[in-house]
């Protein structure tokens, strides 16, 4: 993975959870304050997207470094995370389904106010715009597996806003020709909705526990032998490779001739990784450690390399 889509990726990143903040806060305002249970299950999901994308975020950054104190306290917090915030999204979906049920029982239900239809058809705008500029300025340096799972997620989110802003309107349609079977549509949507949004945080949830604990189970053994090609390299010290649903991510620790600078150690791990990438397409991501090379062979010992010059292994 270079730089620029690491760059990239980053910067999809927190446009996603700027957009999904916004949605939350424009959705969800108006949802209460004209008490529309659809526009507020749209809300909510939202509000899920944006947690998922932390959790997401979390998961990856658990990856990093070695087993050190404060990476597995990051970790336990990335955990405690990945299932908090689901458990909260599934909770307040199961609510409004309830709420939804109790509306479409009534005998007269209450058509939803204008200044729903305003917030949805502008959350709804913005969305759209808003993602459409993405795919065209910053999607396009990001990885195929990247773009793709941002397509998926952007897809779910337009047929789901897509629902609710139907809902809405047909309620109203209902109301102003007095068609009363129309009036169903809107809690009708903000149900189907919520079951989205339930069977989304249920898909977190339990797709996080078993990706815990199989994650370690994945062969490494083509991994090894393609990363031990790369000269430069002197061992594989750790490799851990898992599956999370971008695609496979691969934990790497790596040791050098210790005579290398800096500079020529991070041109190893480069090539290390678009090795690793090119030849498996599932690999989607590469975190990759380089130390310097600890035994005494076949290396001199430290006061020896100081008073004689040699060249790198890359000179």
């Amino acid at each position: 993975m270079t730089t620029k889509q690491h760059r990239a990726i980053h910067v999809m990143f927190w446009m996603e959870v700027c957009k999904n903040t916004v949605l939350t806060i424009i959705k969800g305002s108006v949802g209460i304050a004209s008490g529309n249970k659809a526009l507020l299950s749209d809300a909510l999901y939202s509000a899920g997207e944006a947690g998922s994308l932390f959790t997401r975020q979390y998961q990856v950054w658990n990856g990093k470094g070695s087993p050190t104190e404060s990476s597995e306290k990051r970790k336990k917090v990335g955990q405690f995370i990945a299932l908090i915030v689901p458990l909260m999204v599934l909770l307040g979906g199961l609510q409004l389904a309830i709420s939804s049920v109790q509306v479409m029982i009534k005998a007269d239900p209450e058509p939803p106010h204008i200044s729903a239809l305003i917030a949805a058809v502008i959350a709804f705008t913005f969305a759209e715009i808003w993602f459409q500029y993405e795919w065209r300025h910053t999607y396009k340096d990001a990885e195929r597996s990247i773009m793709k799972h941002y397509f998926e997620q952007h897809r779910y989110a337009f047929y789901t806003s897509l629902l609710v802003l139907t809902g809405i309107i047909l309620s109203m349609i209902g109301k102003s020709f007095d068609y009363f079977y129309l009036l169903y549509a809107d809690p009708i949507a903000a149900l189907v909705t919520s079951g989205i949004v339930i069977w989304r945080s249920y898909l977190l949830i339990t797709g996080h526990i078993p990706r815990q604990k199989e994650e370690s189970y994945l062969d490494t053994y083509d991994y090894m032998q393609t990363v031990q090609r790369v000269h430069g390299i002197v061992t594989v010290e750790h490799i851990c490779a898992y599956e999370r649903e971008e695609g496979i991510h691969i934990d790497l620790t790596i040791t050098v001739n210790p005579r290398m600078t800096v500079a020529e150690a991070q041109e190893v791990a480069e090539r290390s990784k678009v090795l690793l990438m090119g030849r498996f397409e599932q690999v989607s991501r590469v975190q990759l450690k380089v130390v310097p090379y600890q035994s005494e062979y076949p290396y001199k010992s430290n006061c020896e390399l100081a008073e004689r010059e040699t060249n790198t292994l890359l000179q």
